[in-house]
C-alpha cells in the first residue's frame, strides 16, 4: 500500500528528471563501450569499461580532451545560470548572443579551475568523464554544480565528486549517485585511493553532510513546486520515502594501459577491436582485485557503478585537457 501511494504522489517525477536530461548522441564515436560478461565477486559492484574511439590504428584522445572541455559549462555551472542566457536567444541578435555564450563558457573554465585550486587538486577531467557517463550511460542528471560550492570559503565541501539523480516509476524508488573519480598511471593505486575515499564519504555524519547539501543547493530548474517537493521528500528521513531511496556510488577509474600500443600493431582496421579483446583480459584480472580492495574498505555489499577508462597515459591527458582550459603550471 505504501508503495502506491508514493506513485500516486509522483506521478511526474520521472518525467520532470527526464526532462533534465542533455543529448548525449554525439559521445558514441568518441567514447566506446566494451560489452564482456566479466563480473566482480562484490554482488553490488558493476564493471564497466569505456576507452577512447580509434582512427587509422591510433586512439583519439586528443579528441577525447576536446570532447570534455565541451561539456564544461553544463558541468560547472548551474542550469539557473546557463537557462538564463537559453532564455535569451529569440530576443538578442546572433552577435550578442554569441558574446553571452562566449562569456558563459569563459566563466565556466574560470570557476573550474579556480575550484580545483581551492581544493588543492590538479584539474584532470575524471570528474567530467565521470558526470559525461553517469548522466549518458545511467541516464541520471546532475541535480549539484559543486563547483559553485567548492569556491565559496564558508562551504566546506567534501564527499562526492558529483551528484546526480534518476526516478524508477516500477518501483517508485529514488537513485541518488554519489561520484568519485580517481586516475592514477597504476589501476590498482586508483581502486585503492577509490575505495578509501568511498568509505569515508559513507560514514554518517559525512553522508548527511552530504544529504544537507543536496537539499540546500539542489538545482530546481525547471522543477515546479511539485516535482521538488517530492524530490525532497526522498531526503528527508521523517517521510515514507525516504526509505525508498536508493544510495549509489558512481566510480570512474582512470589508469594506463599498455593494450593501446600493442593493439596499434593490428592496423587501420583492426587496432579497435584488438584493443577491446586486451581490455577484455584487462577487465578479467582486475575483477579479483576490486573485490578485495573493496571488501577490506568494508564496501562489500556497497552498490557501486564503476567505469574503468584506461588511457595510454593518465598524466598526458592530464596535461592534455589543462593546456586545453588555459590551466597554465
Amino acid at each position: 500500500m505504501i508503495q502506491k501511494s508514493v506513485e500516486a504522489e509522483n506521478p511526474d517525477l520521472d518525467a520532470v528528471l527526464a526532462a533534465l536530461r542533455r543529448d548525449y548522441s554525439k559521445l558514441g564515436p568518441r567514447i566506446r563501450e566494451l560489452q564482456h560478461e566479466v563480473s566482480c565477486e562484490c554482488s553490488g559492484i558493476t564493471l564497466r569499461l569505456h576507452f577512447p574511439a580509434f582512427r587509422q590504428g591510433k586512439t583519439t584522445v586528443q579528441e577525447l580532451v576536446e570532447l570534455a572541455w565541451l561539456h564544461l559549462t553544463p558541468f560547472a555551472l548551474t542550469r539557473k545560470e546557463i537557462d538564463a542566457v537559453r532564455a535569451l536567444q529569440s530576443t538578442l541578435p546572433f552577435d550578442d548572443l554569441l558574446v553571452k555564450t562566449t562569456q558563459l563558457n569563459d566563466s565556466a573554465t574560470k570557476l573550474f579551475i579556480k575550484a580545483h585550486k581551492a581544493t588543492n587538486r590538479n584539474g584532470e577531467a575524471g570528474e567530467l568523464l565521470l558526470y559525461l557517463l553517469t548522466e549518458w550511460v545511467l541516464g541520471a542528471p546532475q541535480v549539484i554544480a559543486k563547483m559553485t560550492l567548492k569556491t565559496n570559503p564558508q562551504m566546506p565541501v567534501h564527499g562526492a565528486d558529483g551528484v546526480h539523480v534518476r526516478y524508477c516509476p516500477e518501483t517508485a524508488r529514488l537513485f541518488l549517485y554519489w561520484g568519485e573519480a580517481k586516475m592514477y598511471g597504476d589501476v590498482g593505486a586508483a581502486l585503492t585511493a577509490a575505495a578509501k575515499s568511498i568509505a569515508k564519504s559513507l560514514k554518517p555524519d559525512e553522508l548527511d553532510h552530504e544529504l544537507q547539501l543536496v537539499q540546500r543547493n539542489i538545482d530546481f530548474t525547471g522543477l515546479d513546486a511539485d516535482a521538488k517537493h517530492a524530490l525532497l521528500r526522498y531526503l528527508d528521513p521523517h517521510e515514507e520515502e525516504y526509505n525508498e531511496r536508493k544510495d549509489v556510488i558512481t566510480c570512474l577509474i582512470g589508469f594506463d594501459f599498455d593494450g593501446f600500443q600493442k593493439a596499434s600493431a593490428a592496423g587501420d582496421l583492426g587496432a579497435e577491436d584488438a584493443f577491446r579483446s586486451l581490455a577484455r583480459e584487462q577487465l578479467q584480472v582486475v575483477a579479483p582485485k576490486v573485490a578485495a580492495v573493496f571488501e577490506a574498505a568494508g564496501l562489500g555489499s556497497q552498490d557501486v557503478e564503476l567505469f574503468f577508462f584506461p588511457l595510454p597515459a593518465v598524466q598526458d591527458f592530464r596535461d592534455l585537457f589543462q593546456a586545453r582550459i588555459g590551466w597554465l603550471p
